[in-house]
């Protein structure tokens, strides 16, 4: 047998490549360094695999496993077979689809006598790429008739691949259910089970995806690492007590490629439960949480699961912090949800929620707290522009904003993730945004794959984007900068500065102990925030 790696076939790594175990349907270029290609499998080495798996097969029934799932999907080595992008071979293999086919009609074979006839076997594949040269959605349809010829039980329906990484692990700029409308063509042409995947995320949609005949069944990912209870509270319609997955890929997905566990930033306690798992502390405390951002919400909940007695105070007059209801627009549906979650529990716990009330000194004083827990969030920076007067600056989160901004030009300085969502609120509700960047690229906190469909969409928005840009002045309504030592100005309406956050300070005298969290501590993501107040708090 040849290395897991090996499976990758172009999107093997480095020491498949310089081994020769990057292996594909053809010699095609590696998608990633050192751009070497991958050799053409042998049709002895085909003979290998088809015993292998017909070996594996076998040891997994009698193991005692339901099914088992052929992955021919996202530009592993199946797909590469399955699709003349990649396939170029002139052999029984290649050519015509059916050729193409072959290679996993002949694995579907080997399972089916190493597990028995009556074995399930689900086959997992795009129905399209969304690629120019790929797989097309007519070819897809008629590749599930094919497969449900050959003997395959079930259909699981996926899409893109590689180069389009954000469509088979879509991040919250795509909305939930997005994918549905491919399984039911799929459904159409098939008799056997088709099953609905990849950002489902939410019972209603679950439910309207069955209800609607667009697929037999769903598959759920990612939303259960978020919270592995998701079917228990949807069986029992509680799915306002289901933890929502926020679609960032910060505990999962960025995690593994960096060879850590696989993790979730929304359930800290996700791949180390026995570890993470909260227990009632052997004395109760009286803990104060200044601050109802996310980081303050987690803080109070867990130590209130501790057993303690927890005041929450916000100064505002509604909790979420940078993450209010009406600062999340449509595509970060997630988001709101996932502040929607931690409301909830609150309203359903003792811990007291103190709304427009400002923590001070004297107050602490009155409470008169065992801990004080500093969630008190951040604040927008500011950088000096000629011109420029602090007065004008609105705050970046105005424009995400539900509200009509009709041809109204909004410079926004800075092309962070706030910067640029911020871009894609406006231009769809209405506006003309341009982002200047004094950096080479745009999100660059933001996992790969989700700052990838940002760019998509400030393209499908004509959102000007100018990088490696150098602020000089604003007069007026002109803001002039230059780009490459090129001389630019754009005239705007609005302008607003996302340039980074800075930690807000708080000049409280308490003697006692104090523990500063989440941005309070020093501006980071939603799975710092999330991180730091679980398992720090923990403790307590």
């Amino acid at each position: 047998m040849y290395p897991t790696n090996g499976w990758g076939g172009r999107i093997a790594g480095a020491y498949a490549q310089t081994h020769g175990l990057a292996i594909s349907a053809s010699a095609t270029p590696c998608l990633y360094p050192p751009h070497l290609p991958t050799r053409e499998l042998t049709k002895d080495e085909i003979v290998i695999f088809i015993q292998a798996f017909e070996q594996a097969a076998r040891l997994i029934k009698n193991s005692g496993a339901d099914a088992i799932q052929i992955h021919g999907h996202q530009g592993y080595l199946i797909d590469q077979f399955t699709t003349s992008l990649w396939n170029h071979r002139t052999d029984e293999y290649g050519g015509s689809l059916e050729n193409m086919l072959r290679f996993p009609k002949e694995l579907i074979e080997a399972i089916k006598r190493g597990a028995g006839e009556d074995f399930p076997v689900i086959y997992r594949y795009g129905l399209t790429h969304y690629l120019e040269g790929g797989r097309t959605i007519e070819e897809g349809v008629e590749m599930a008739k094919l497969l449900e010829s050959y003997g395959v039980d079930a259909l699981d329906i996926d899409s893109g691949c590689y180069e389009n990484n954000y469509y088979p692990h879509p991040p919250s700029t795509i909305p939930c259910g997005s994918f549905s409308y491919l399984a039911e063509k799929v459904k159409k042409a098939v008799s056997i089970p088709v099953i609905s995947s990849t950002r489902i995320g939410y019972p209603e949609i679950a439910e309207k995806i069955i209800e609607d005949g667009q697929a037999d069944f769903v598959s759920l990912g990612r939303p259960l690492i978020a919270d592995p209870y998701w079917c228990v509270k949807a069986r029992k319609g509680e799915d306002e007590n289901i933890r929502p997955c926020i679609a960032c890929h910060e505990g999962c997905l960025r995690r593994l490629v960096v060879y850590k566990n696989v993790s979730c930033a929304v359930n800290p306690q996700a791949g180390d439960e026995k570890y993470l798992k909260l227990e009632k502390a052997e004395s109760k405390k009286k803990a104060l949480v200044i601050g109802g951002g996310v980081a303050g919400m987690v803080a109070a909940l867990t130590l209130y699961t501790r057993g303690h007695e927890v005041t929450l105070y916000e100064k505002d007059s509604e909790l979420g912090g940078n993450f209010k209801l009406k600062y999340l627009p449509d595509f970060k549906d997630d988001y709101r949800r996932y502040v929607n979650y931690l409301t909830h529990r609150l309203d359903n716990s003792n811990v007291s929620i103190q709304l427009n009330t400002l923590a001070t000194s004297d107050l602490i004083t009155r409470v008169n707290p065992d801990i004080v827990v500093n969630a008190s969030g951040a604040s927008f920076k500011r950088i000096p522009i000629e011109g420029l007067k602090e007065e004008d600056i609105v705050n970046p989160f105005t424009l995400y904003e539900d509200k009509d901004f009709s041809n109204q030009r909004v410079a926004i300085i800075g092309g962070g993730l706030v910067g640029v969502e911020a871009a894609i609120n406006v231009a769809r509700k209405g506006g003309k945004p341009i982002i200047i960047e004094k950096m080479k690229g745009i999100a660059s906190t933001a996992y790969k794959l989700n700052r990838e469909h940002l760019e998509l969409l400030l393209s499908e928005q004509s959102v000007p984007v100018y990088l490696n840009a150098n602020i000089t002045k604003v007069e007026g309504n002109t803001i002039y900068f230059n780009v490459n030592s090129e001389d630019r100005s754009e005239q705007f309406d609005v302008i607003t500065e996302c340039v980074g956050l800075k930690s807000n300070t708080m000049n409280i005298d308490f003697d006692g102990d104090i523990l500063t969290i989440g941005d309070a501590d020093h501006p980071e993501n939603v799975m710092n925030a999330v991180w730091q107040a679980y398992r720090q708090c923990r403790l307590i």
